[in-house]
């Protein structure tokens, strides 16, 4: 990996990494196993890609990194949260192996769906991006491997993500019908997620970026969130070691829905450290439409440097963040997995997420307000949405 952030990890990021694994992991010997399932599919994962991606109807990794659309910190990084997630919820019933596994299958996911999206805000017009998200739908529910064609370097790189979405399915059929209950629930939050994915580009519209609200985007737009989707992964491993019992497939719910709550909170943190990236292409994000709904601003260049409604907004991710973390409590009830490790690294993940801000920020303050999360009272109206 380079010393440039912008493709390898940066040294800060990697200490930062090491030490928030250190709490998370709570003894050496958990340390070590992560430290290995890591390092090793990072590397798995990297080679599986020179060897399948590539040639006349696929972009190469190298091609993808060149396009622009692919980091080489995209590896390491998602075999770090793919890791910190699959442990915590499998270790105390899963085999090396099957954790391995999981968070393999977690890596095709995210890297499909991070790459697919890059190619769809840089390169495709709204239809576009919306038949790619079909494709890489059909390609995760079915198995089938439908082309965008190969005439151009722009559809060999949507069809390498798609040839990525297609070993999710694979991994999926190798549970075989162990998984029923899970799977159907994985496969019904994916088409949310695309659905959500689509009402985001709806954001990029000038015709209907006027008509929403921070209502429509905390009911709809923010669906976008791949926390369910996310853990379905863990859930699909985790089912097929159960015994299936109501109580356990109770605690599954409770899962799914306080991963995606969390993973929602995230959008937020985004929001805030990508307003001024936004605003230059004319989006609006969460920050504008929450500005307008509190009266605070009354165009959307008025949140470049209004650092209060920043602040708001990230305390608006913090109340789905805390109200997901309630819910990974109360699941802790109904199936065995370790609790401890598994609230830590969502406190791992939220930092990670709104990492980008400090940078851009550089005040010490914004740092220390963010340490703990907790919600305003001015923002509680909107707890009966989300």
């Amino acid at each position: 990996m380079t010393q440039n952030s912008g493709e390898g990890l940066d040294y800060f990021t990697k200490a930062a990494g090491l030490v928030m694994l250190r709490y998370m992991a709570g003894n050496r010997r958990n340390l070590s196993e992560m430290l290995c399932i890591i390092r090793e599919a990072s590397d798995y994962f990297g080679k599986t890609m020179e060897n399948i991606l590539g040639g006349e109807e696929t972009a190469s990794l190298q091609e993808l990194m060149d396009l622009g659309v692919m980091k080489k910190k995209y590896l390491p990084y998602s075999s770090y949260m793919a890791t910190i997630s699959a442990y915590p919820l499998l270790r105390k019933k899963a085999t090396r192996a099957q954790i391995l596994s999981t968070v393999l299958a977690k890596m095709a996911l995210i890297l499909s769906i991070k790459v697919l999206d890059n190619i769809n805000d840089t390169f495709h017009t709204t239809e576009e991006a919306e038949q790619s998200l079909q494709r890489q739908k059909k390609a995760i529910e079915e198995g089938a491997y439908t082309s965008a064609g190969n005439n151009d370097i722009i559809k060999r790189a949507e069809n390498s993500c798609i040839l990525l979405a297609l070993l999710v399915n694979k991994w999926l059929k190798s549970l075989a019908d162990r998984v029923s209950t899970a799977k159907k629930e994985f496969l019904r939050d994916l088409s949310l997620y695309i659905f959500g994915q689509g009402a985001t580009f709806k954001q990029q519209s000038s015709l209907d970026r006027e008509k929403l609200t921070i209502h429509d985007y905390l009911r709809n737009m923010n669906e976008k969130g791949v926390g369910r989707v996310w853990v379905g992964l863990d859930l699909c491993m985790l089912e097929s070691l159960c015994e299936k019992t109501q109580e356990e497939i109770k605690g599954f719910e409770y899962l799914r829905k306080g991963f995606d709550y969390v993973f929602k909170s995230s959008n937020y943190y985004d929001d805030v450290a990508d307003l001024s990236v936004d605003i230059g292409l004319g989006i609006w994000n969460s920050v504008v439409y929450l500005g307008r709904d509190l009266g605070i601003i009354t165009k959307p260049e008025e949140s470049l440097n209004n650092n209060f409604l920043k602040r708001q907004t990230i305390r608006l991710g913090d109340l789905h963040f805390l109200r997901g973390v309630d819910l990974l409590r109360q699941a802790s009830k109904y199936v065995e997995f370790d609790e401890k490790s598994l609230i830590a690294s969502m406190n791992v993940f939220r930092f990670f997420t709104v990492r980008k801000w400090f940078f851009q920020s550089k005040n010490p303050a914004d740092f220390v307000d963010f340490l703990v999360a907790r919600v305003p009272d001015t923002l509680m109206r909107y707890a009966h949405i989300i």
